[in-house]
């Protein structure tokens, strides 16, 4: 049987199988040749990406430094500095973000997980960049203007025509200051790359830190012209509150005094001791919850000693310029509080003071000084122990008055103790006291619906023993689930009073009494808890026993108080579970102020 010439051609069985295996093969080699360019490919992108990645993060660090250094020259008065820097962070900000903004970027970033630390480099990019742009070179262009150095002049006098001025501008600033916090606060944690995750914590605290600046700045452009007389004379009540007697506010009215601002220049004159106030004044009417919670039981508003036994700073503004109007007949335009330990600040800001008989008193030792040893050292001379006090108050008032080798770190250590609640104002201008009241200087008990809880101690037994007090208040909660949830607050009061004699003054008359035969030191208080809008208890213990709380209510807060008595050494611990309204908004827990610093810890989920 012989070979088909078609088969010897190819065409046969065989021919076709012998062309498919060659098909085979070059396919094969096309395959080979896709998949090694696809290899290729996708090495250069990766290197690309990986050298991008690099080049964008190393642009972003630098941004962030440059911006850190544009607002710490801003702070100390280096305007020139400020300039160079911010104009490195747009430079190297600018540089980040096209990288970050390049299509190849934004499709590995769009990748399911592998992406998302990609995701958040570009999103820190936007903030750094929006922050040096749009935030940070306006800033600049008005440092000059706001230079501590330059806005006070040589007699002492503010330079409130640059303030306002300078004002549209910062509003500005502001604004976008809080969108781009807005912004850097919703940016994710990475899944990986821990270097990712450092930065986006740092600008999270750089960003916040530097729009809550920015805010205060713009207020106190916003509100200080008006107040420090531009618009004609302006005179405030100045109290000087004594912390070893706790008040709402702070401490009792220990002296006072009168400010008094004309185009900027500013003055304190009648400075008195509060021996000078009367008892009684006159009432006013502070609304029926006022009324029912205080005035029925301590007559604040024509007992100067309880004027201030509520946190909400604006009545005793108001209650203090009632007083004074019947006092002299003069209407004031406001008040403002202080304390010594604002007092302590300045003096590390602007040097220390020295006594006619040669005691320096710094910011080291005024707080003990004031708060606790006039009070041994004078033990037997009430009225020579307030003269004493008034005389520190007078000698500070005059140094600030005086040449100030550092106006800046004055104007840091005034930010300082406003911030930690030893500076309090109230305008009785309605449009200035509505840009005043809801910030940390205001004071307020706020008119909102947010999570609040407020602990606060009235001194009650009439002594000075709260110099010796230390507390701390916990606030959490745990679910966002719900109309409503369940939260906590923790507050923990130690008594620190060494066993020792005291007198009947510093012991106070409760404690010389009969009603409590406690050790020396023995600390009577009255303890509120301000809550949540809406918000009920549940129950409450005292050192894990159950407690029966009196209640109240104060700006529709319900308030909730009890006397607690701690013996030296003795640490009372109240804590409350509470039934609130789940709101979106942010959580808030202030501080009274006190001698000792308190710990505030508000674990609180995000519900927004």
């Amino acid at each position: 049987m012989g070979y088909d010439s078609d088969n010897l051609d190819g065409d046969g069985p065989r021919g076709r199988s012998r062309h498919r295996r060659a098909g085979k093969k070059n396919s094969g080699r096309r395959i080979l040749l896709g998949f090694g360019v696809f290899v290729v490919v996708a090495l250069g992108l990766g290197a690309w990406l990986a050298y991008t990645a690099n080049a964008a993060y190393t642009s972003l660090d630098q941004a962030r430094e440059h911006a850190q250094a544009a607002k710490s020259a801003l702070l100390t008065g280096d305007t020139q500095k400020a300039d160079t820097s911010v104009s490195d962070a747009v430079r190297t900000s600018t540089q980040a973000k096209d990288a970050t903004d390049s299509l190849i970027w934004t499709a590995a970033a769009a990748i399911p997980y592998v992406g998302q630390p990609l995701d958040v480099v570009s999103q820190i990019t936007d903030v750094v960049n929006g922050l040096s742009v749009d935030v940070l070179t306006p800033s600049v262009e008005v440092g000059t203007t706001l230079d501590p150095s330059r806005l006070r002049g040589p007699d002492g006098s503010i330079d409130i025509a640059a303030l306002r001025d300078a004002s549209p501008a910062l509003s500005r600033a502001a604004a976008a200051a809080e969108v781009l916090d807005a912004q850097a606060e919703a940016i994710e944690e990475p899944t990986f790359v821990d270097r990712v995750g450092e930065a986006r914590t740092r600008l999270q605290d750089q960003t916040h830190e530097l729009t809550s600046l920015l805010t205060n700045t713009n207020i106190a452009a916003e509100v200080l012209p008006a107040m420090l007389g531009a618009d004609g004379p302006r005179n405030y009540f100045l109290a000087f509150q004594t912390l070893s007697e706790s008040r709402g506010t702070g401490g009792l009215i220990g002296g006072f005094g009168i400010v008094r601002a004309v185009d900027g220049k500013v003055a304190v004159d009648s400075l008195a001791s509060n021996a000078e106030l009367r008892i009684p004044y006159d009432p006013i009417d502070l609304g029926p919850d006022f009324f029912d919670f205080y005035e029925s039981r301590f007559q604040p508003t024509q007992n100067w000693q309880n004027s201030n036994v509520s946190p909400h700073f604006p009545y005793a503004g108001r209650i203090w310029q009632s007083m004074w109007e019947q006092e002299t007949g003069e209407r004031l335009d406001g008040a403002l509080a202080t304390d010594p330990v604002a007092l302590g600040y300045i003096l590390d800001a602007v040097g220390p003071i020295t006594m006619g008989d040669g005691e320096v008193i710094d910011g080291s030792n005024v707080v003990r000084i004031t708060q606790s040893d006039a009070y041994f050292r004078f033990q037997d001379d009430n009225a020579a122990r307030k003269a004493y006090l008034q005389d520190i108050a007078a000698r500070v008032v005059a140094k600030m008055q005086g040449n100030i080798g550092s106006p800046s770190a004055l104007l840091e250590a005034l930010g300082k103790a406003t911030s930690e609640g030893h500076i309090s104002v109230w305008s009785a201008d309605p449009a200035l006291q509505a840009i005043l009241g809801p910030t940390e200087i205001g004071h307020e008990v706020p008119d909102s619906p947010d999570p609040y809880a407020a602990v606060v101690v009235n001194n009650g037994a009439g002594g000075k023993l709260d110099y010796y007090l230390q507390r701390k208040v916990t606030y959490s909660a745990q679910s966002c689930d719900g109309p409503t949830r369940t939260t906590r607050v923790v507050a923990e009061t130690t008594n620190n009073a060494p066993l020792q004699d005291y007198t009947t003054y510093i012991a106070g008359r409760q404690n010389d009494s009969t009603r409590y035969d406690g050790p020396p030191g023995t600390n009577r208080s009255v303890v509120a808890l301000y809550a949540t809008r809406g918000a009920t208890l549940t129950d409450a213990t005292i050192n894990g026993t159950p407690l029966f709380l009196l209640t109240a209510a104060e700006r529709g807060h319900p308030v909730f108080y009890v006397p607690v008595v701690i013996e030296p050494g003795q640490t009372k611990t109240i804590e409350y579970n509470l039934v609130e309204p789940t709101v979106a908004g942010e959580a808030q827990a202030p501080v009274q102020p006190q001698s000792a610093p308190a710990p505030t810890e508000v674990d609180f989920p995000d519900c927004s």
